[in-house]
């Protein structure tokens, strides 16, 4: 008759610890299950194997990333967490792909006419002789045809994505970024941040609102998606938002604006901004249209360019005389174009850089952004130090977003155990409240069959 079938919800309760643990491979949780008391509790005493295990996760992986909204979503009904701040920050996470194996296309060309030479000369040396044909390809020669296969759609998507300029053939999303520790194969996983209220939980601690995975090493264009995402995810918009010089855009600023959120952001390019010849040190004339330096020369308006961002002509120039410039003392420092004067590139969003620059060096601005590394910061230690996510297990884009979305539900988790077991030591109440609020957020007796008993004994094995 074989085994009994497993309960999806023990399933579930394998995964969800394995991840507050930092057991993430099927086959290690697989050994917990078999030798750890808190498995073996979780599971009613049964012993699923990895490929038990890995069907199931393969199977509900997708359907996993709501249960980050179902822990936001209990936090906020029982008033345990602080929408009035939140930060927004990126880590690099390396892939699971290797490192030497990412080519440029001059690299793939030459990877892929050493193949097809290697195949040609398997093909002839298969077919020489009367020996009838075999019935299935040599494993060499198929390993070789599949290689060759994988280059040239490795080039035919460089070929089609122009800003893509490396592919790596083990995972063809990850791309190079430079980490902590240097230029590293992965992606960028971001997550959105808000402290836990002092007042009902009791403690300290945090709790991730939002999270994604990119393969783009830059920030700049994150920003406004990780705001809609933690506003969708938690039902409210955050007055503020703390964030980075590499989210720095125009575009976020404008952004905020209209949603009537304050971004207390740092400047991209910080030490340029504060030199004597910054374009914020030029003064305006609005009746002229002219900027005067602080030498007294004057730079006139010069004509339109091409913004690169929006396609418009949109960037206004003004430029100084290159015999004024050039007989300046300021020359070398304030520019060291010899066959132009000194040009500022003033765009229709300056007004706003300019009021959210000065804005940003107030006492006010600076207390607050001083907050973001007490959220942002060890929230990504505690991933990757005590949940063991330095590393993604899966490759492909879709998939490592899947992962890195289990891996927020289960640091939120851990942050709700800690509030329901200092809520044990006062209430016994207070315990079934988190656990009720939790299950009901979930659904999980539709979805996946877990109930808040299933949720105590989880909790309680933890």
């Amino acid at each position: 008759m074989g085994a009994p079938a497993y309960h999806p919800r023990a399933l579930l309760c394998v995964w969800l610890h394995g991840f507050m643990t930092g057991i993430r491979s099927s086959r290690r949780l697989e050994a917990a299950c078999r030798d750890q008391v808190p498995y073996l509790w979780l599971t009613g005493w049964q012993r699923p194997d990895h490929n038990t295990l890995w069907r199931f996760y393969q199977a509900h992986r997708d359907a996993m990333r709501r249960l980050l909204k179902y822990t936001v979503a209990t936090a906020v009904e029982l008033d345990l967490i602080d929408l009035a701040v939140q930060a927004v920050d990126r880590t690099k996470i390396v892939a699971n792909a290797a490192g030497d194996r990412t080519y440029d296309v001059a690299a793939l060309q030459r990877l892929l006419n050493r193949t097809e030479a290697a195949i040609s000369e398997l093909e002839a040396r298969n077919e020489g002789g009367d020996d009838s044909p075999q019935p299935r390809l040599p494993e060499a020669l198929q390993t070789a045809k599949e290689l060759q296969q994988r280059v040239k759609g490795a080039m035919n998507r460089l070929a089609q994505q122009e800003r893509v300029k490396r592919v790596n053939l083990t995972d063809e999303d990850a791309q190079l970024m430079k980490g902590r520790s240097g230029i590293i194969t992965g992606y960028n996983a971001q997550a959105m941040v808000s402290s836990l209220n002092p007042e009902t939980a009791k403690g300290n601690g945090m709790l991730i609102t939002a999270a994604e995975v990119v393969n783009s090493a830059s920030d700049s264009g994150q920003l406004v998606p990780m705001l809609e995402r933690a506003e969708e995810i938690t039902g409210q918009r955050a007055p503020v938002t703390l964030a980075d010089g590499g989210y720095h855009t125009a575009a976020g600023l404008e952004a905020g604006e209209q949603r009537g959120q304050l971004l207390v952001m740092g400047e991209r390019y910080k030490d340029s901004c504060t030199g004597p010849y910054f374009k914020d040190q030029f003064d305006y004339d609005a009746a002229s249209d002219i900027y005067t330096c602080p030498h007294g020369q004057r730079l006139p308006f010069r004509g339109l360019r091409r913004s690169k961002l929006t396609g418009s002509h949109s960037i206004r120039i003004y430029r100084a005389s290159r015999t004024v410039c050039r007989a300046c003392p300021a020359f070398g420092v304030c520019t060291k174009d010899k066959h132009a004067g000194r040009a500022l590139r003033i765009s229709s969003s300056e007004v706003l850089l300019l009021k959210h620059r000065q804005w940003m060096r107030s006492d006010e601005a600076r207390s607050l952004y001083a907050l973001r590394r007490e959220l942002s910061e060890p929230t990504f230690g505690i991933l990757k130090d005590q949940m063991n996510a330095r590393r993604f297990l899966l490759r492909g884009l879709a998939n490592v977003r899947a992962e890195f979305n289990l891996l927020a539900t289960a640091f939120n988790l851990r942050t709700l155990w800690r509030v329901w077991a200092k809520s044990g030591r006062r209430s016994t109440r207070a315990r079934v409240e988190i656990a009720d609020n939790l299950a009901t957020n979930v659904q999980m007796h539709r979805n996946f069959g877990l109930n808040p008993v299933m949720l105590s004994a989880w909790s309680f094995a933890y």
